[in-house]
């Protein structure tokens, strides 16, 4: 079947069915991350946010941003998708087998713990098989069918949701966490292949020549999603080299609906992806895609802010129980990271599409050089609170240089406008949250 043979959906449709996928994400993540939570205790969820957190600094060697990249170039030429897939799959599948090793490598010399580098192994492995169907999906969102993913996705975390329930109740350790992501990897992959195949095209053989002029093509991608790997996840690592498992479950826990929620910004920025690449030199067409995607971004991000910093501790004793009180105060110190990360991926979004991804790049190896070296003064003196702090001021530079990025490629983007009208409603919530207490 043709890829252009179905009229494409409507913004609303595209963007429905993105929400759909992602409120299932948000949602099974959420449920994992208490589970762990609850089962591992706090030092055991420390380990396994060390062992997420290695994988996810070096996931760009696995991925290498193709998958932007193949948004970008199919939405322009949807007769690609079949040319472009089956290289892109044979470049992540050799990147993600290196990528392996280096990750069983790192974590035998820093860490040692045979069930440690056990864990490691596995979740490089369900690191490979998320990136290929990552990669596949990359085509059904630039074809503007992102229905054609939700399916695989859905099926995929009702997997890893179950398998972790079982495995973590028979055996719970770091292991059994892995394993249910291989599982969860394995079963989306074979969907979203037979999905393709039925409903894009047969896939071409890929070339190795091809494979490796495209992961070339993918360095600018690459490197801004090492230099966002580092800026997101030194933090974690540094803190278990300097004060220990407990102080990163502490912060881990603080971090778990921090990282989870920017998840709504990636659903609406994905759906206007495919359209944003088409305004390239239309600053008028492309400001109006940014003030749409950036009123909805602030209208969510400002109020969650918020309300997670009046609830912050019910919220993570709620979660995890009495030993996570403490994860409270990092977590109010981090909650204006939300409307901040979502402006930043709407303007991220812009600079990618626009073939801009380099200015994107700096940026971020900027902000992960600052966040290190803030890092490196900031947790042996206050830990999670040095960490979350730092993260913090990093996120507010970053979205000043991306502002100053994007100025010259839209029209105009209304920002200020949004949060003056946002302003009342936000003083009346905060107004009503900090009354419920007082009420039987």
């Amino acid at each position: 079947m043709p890829v252009s043979a179905d009229a494409p959906p409507r913004r609303g449709g595209n963007l429905g069915f993105l929400g759909i996928s992602q409120v299932v994400r948000v949602l099974s993540g959420l449920a994992i991350n208490v589970m762990l939570m609850r089962w591992l205790g706090v030092d055991g969820f420390g380990i396994y946010g060390y062992v997420a957190t290695l994988v996810g600094v070096l996931a760009f060697g696995s991925h290498l941003g193709l998958n932007k990249l193949l948004k970008r170039e199919i939405a322009r030429d949807e007769s690609r998708a079949t040319s472009l897939i089956p290289d892109a799959l044979l470049a992540v599948t050799v990147s993600s087998l290196l990528t392996g090793l280096v990750v069983v490598a790192w974590s035998w010399g820093l860490d040692g713990r045979p069930s440690v580098v056990l864990a490691s192994a596995l979740a490089a492995v369900a690191l490979m098989l998320r990136s290929q169907a990552t990669v596949v999906v990359a085509a059904f969102h630039a074809v503007r069918r992102m229905a054609l993913g939700v399916g695989p996705h859905l099926v995929g975390r009702l997997v890893l949701v179950a398998a972790t329930a079982g495995l973590l109740a028979l055996r719970p350790d770091v292991v059994s966490v892995f394993v249910a992501q291989l599982a969860d990897g394995l079963v989306t992959l074979l969907l979203v292949l037979v999905v393709f195949h039925r409903r894009i095209g047969r896939m071409r053989r890929p070339g190795p020549a091809s494979a490796g002029a495209l992961a070339r093509e993918s360095i600018p991608f690459s490197l801004h999603s090492l230099f966002g790997s580092v800026y997101l996840s030194i933090d974690v690592i540094l803190l278990q080299q300097l004060r220990g498992e407990v102080e990163v479950g502490i912060y881990r826990a603080a971090a778990v609906l921090i990282g989870m929620l920017p998840l709504l910004a990636e659903t609406l920025n994905a759906g206007i992806f495919p359209r944003m690449a088409r305004h390239l030199g239309d600053r008028a067409a492309a400001g109006r895609e940014l003030r749409f995607a950036a009123r909805i971004l602030l209208v969510v991000g400002v109020p969650i802010a918020v309300g997670g910093m009046l609830l912050a501790e019910p919220l993570m004793v709620l979660l995890g129980g009495e030993a996570y009180a403490p994860s409270a105060a990092p977590f109010v110190l981090m909650a204006p990271l939300l409307p901040l990360r979502y402006l930043n991926n709407g303007f991220g979004m812009t600079l990618s599409s626009l073939n801009r991804q380099p200015a994107r790049t700096r940026g971020v190896l900027a902000a992960a050089l600052f966040n290190l070296g803030t890092n490196l003064v900031a947790i042996p003196l206050w830990g999670a609170m040095g960490a979350a702090a730092t993260t913090l001021l990093t996120e507010l530079l970053l979205t000043t240089w991306y502002g100053l990025q994007v100025r010259p490629l839209v029209d105009r983007l209304d920002i200020g406008s949004v949060l003056v009208r946002l302003l009342p409603a936000t003083v009346a919530m905060t107004a009503v949250l900090r009354a419920l207490p007082a009420l039987p």
